[in-house]
């Protein structure tokens, strides 16, 4: 049985009355928000957004900083990469020269050389990569170009004022490999050469960190043999052209002691 409503008195089946509002009282009662609950709600809206942007913004700058440095770094390890191929270069021409010795032909040096087979530079074919400069493990090896300290000079420890270093680069990550072939010459074989010259190839390589991309310059450089005999064009032998020495064909020469009197022709 629904309990009997007395009034504002509500009477239970238990006899206890239950003391209530009419449902328009319970409506008026509600709160509604006023003025400045709705500025107070507004206020926290354009803060929260003005968060956000200056947290987009700070992520931007971010990204920007962060692939300027990776381009920056990127081309001092190119630099890096590319002198170590010029130091490889250098050395490779003067191991050349050494192997040439009198010769006038690269063909034995070529021959004594052994050939590249790896990925890229694979062994036989007309024009095969011969390894000029062997690494500490062979073949196929990388030539370190890190710094050892006990070798510097005093002078190459301290500034141009005298102050001391404090540290350098060793460049424990720099390297290069060099390599030579034969030139397109008259001959089929890589291992002839007729024409006294070859390619010389040097790689300088900048190893990344945990083993990630390394960076690479290549440096060629066609290099002549300067055993070879000297060409030379015919020409007079006489100081001044004409049968009178006078450059012009024209008059007479006398010879009086140490002096040449040169007349005119009439």
């Amino acid at each position: 049985m629904p309990p009997l409503r007395h009034g504002n008195c509500l009477v239970s089946n238990t006899g206890i009355a239950l003391t209530g509002r009419s449902p328009r009282e319970s409506r008026d009662m509600v709160q509604r928000p006023t003025t400045r609950r709705r500025q107070g709600g507004f206020t926290l809206l354009l803060a929260m957004g003005v968060v956000t942007m200056v947290t987009l913004a700070v992520l931007l700058s971010y990204g920007v900083v962060s692939r300027e440095a990776e381009v920056q770094g990127d081309g001092r390890r190119y630099k890096e990469a590319y002198f170590a191929a010029e130091a490889g270069l250098a050395e490779g021409r003067e191991a050349m020269r050494i192997r040439l010795g009198n010769l006038q032909s690269y063909s034995s040096a070529l021959a004594a050389m052994p050939q590249v087979n790896e990925p890229g530079l694979p062994a036989g074919g007309d024009r095969p990569y011969l390894e000029v400069l062997q690494g500490p493990g062979g073949v196929g090896g990388w030539n370190s170009l890190a710094i050892d300290e006990s070798d510097l000079a005093p002078t190459e420890r301290q500034s141009p004022s005298g102050d001391a270093y404090a540290a350098f680069p060793l460049q424990t990550n720099v390297r290069y490999r060099v390599f030579v072939r034969d030139d397109e010459d008259a001959t089929t074989s890589g291992l002839d050469d007729d024409n006294g010259q070859v390619w010389l190839i040097a790689v300088g390589e900048v190893v990344g960190r945990d083993g990630s991309r390394p960076t690479r310059a290549v440096i060629q450089a066609l290099i002549s043999n300067e055993n070879a005999p000297a060409v030379t064009s015919p020409g007079p032998t006489q100081e001044g052209g004409g049968p009178a020495g006078t450059f012009d064909g024209s008059g007479t020469v006398t010879d009086v002691g140490n002096e040449v009197d040169i007349t005119p022709a009439p």
